[in-house]
């Protein structure tokens, strides 16, 4: 349905240039649904989405644009190289200072982002660097279960690079 209105998504990535933080927060939050279909994943990674979004990581924020911000960045990681270049473009280390925030929402869909990016070795470097191992511990225990999971998953994928890094060093 959305790809049927012809240059659609390519206005919906460009909104991404706006400097109103509710307009960002809400074209987040709709990037995230489109994202979820793998053929606009597709078209909107090709319109330039994952550097807008990793240029928006860096700067401070509400949390509500917080929040819809990993949603996006998390279903964006699904296509290709998607999580490599969040990383390369720095993505990473200020997803980390979200997980500080007071608002639960904010932590979950944080961590489900972080998760996403830890299938990247290198960026699974720059989580454990910027202390994320610490704050993603301490939300394994949280009540919610999407949240432990997600936050479990990260600290799983940084330790099985710390130990594959730990064999290959003694072996």
């Amino acid at each position: 349905m959305v790809r049927s209105f012809v240059g659609g998504l390519e206005l919906i990535v460009n909104l991404l240039k706006s400097t109103n933080k509710e307009v960002l927060a809400s074209v987040c939050a709709a990037i995230a649904n489109i994202a979820k279909d793998e053929e606009n994943l597709a078209v909107i990674t090709d319109h330039g989405v994952v550097p807008m979004l990793a240029k928006l990581a860096n700067t401070q924020a509400d949390d509500r644009l917080r929040r819809h911000l990993a949603e996006a960045i998390a279903q964006c990681c699904m296509w290709g190289t998607n999580r490599v270049s969040f990383g390369e473009a720095g993505a990473v280390a200020p997803l980390v200072g979200y997980l500080r925030s007071s608002d639960t929402s904010v932590h979950q869909a944080t961590a489900e982002a972080l998760f996403q990016l830890s299938k990247d070795p290198n960026n699974c470097i720059t989580m454990h660097e910027n202390g994320a191992v610490k704050l993603l511990l301490g939300m394994m225990g949280s009540t919610d279960e999407v949240l432990q999971e997600a936050a479990a998953g990260c600290v799983a994928n940084i330790r099985r690079l710390a130990l594959a890094n730990e064999k290959a060093r003694y072996s």
